[in-house]
């Protein structure tokens, strides 16, 4: 992501076209990211927008709604027409939030695997 920790200073003429406009092509497994992504966009009173253009065949709802995902792709079937509505809205989001559990579930079991190392394998002897 172009631009963490600096503000983007809009060039010459840039605000009276409307100002940076972001375009996502996937969400995020982590909707943080998706955040900071987003807000590139319209910082310090600078005018902007930001938009996510994404497919029910990303790896996110394929991966973490599979069940939903393709229930929603037997409905809409193969179409070049913008498919969009609360309900893709909320699968997306129920695919992000599941990641989002997943990771942190993995990160946990890392976490207790270590201290549980450091516990009995703490036995080999404290350098001096």
């Amino acid at each position: 992501m172009a631009g963490r920790g600096t503000d983007i200073k809009l060039g010459r003429g840039v605000s009276d076209l409307g100002g940076l406009h972001v375009v996502a092509t996937e969400r995020h497994e982590a909707g943080r990211i998706d955040r900071q992504l987003f807000g590139r966009a319209a910082r310090q009173g600078d005018p902007g927008s930001a938009v996510a253009i994404v497919s029910l065949e990303d790896e996110l709802v394929v991966r973490h709604a599979p069940h939903a995902s393709g229930f929603l792709r037997k409905r809409y079937g193969r179409t070049e027409r913008e498919v969009s509505g609360p309900l893709t809205w909320r699968l997306f989001n129920a695919a992000q939030r599941r990641a989002e559990r997943l990771s942190l579930s993995q990160r946990k079991s890392v976490l207790k695997a270590d201290d549980w190392l450091d516990e009995y394998l703490g036995f080999a002897g404290a350098e001096r």
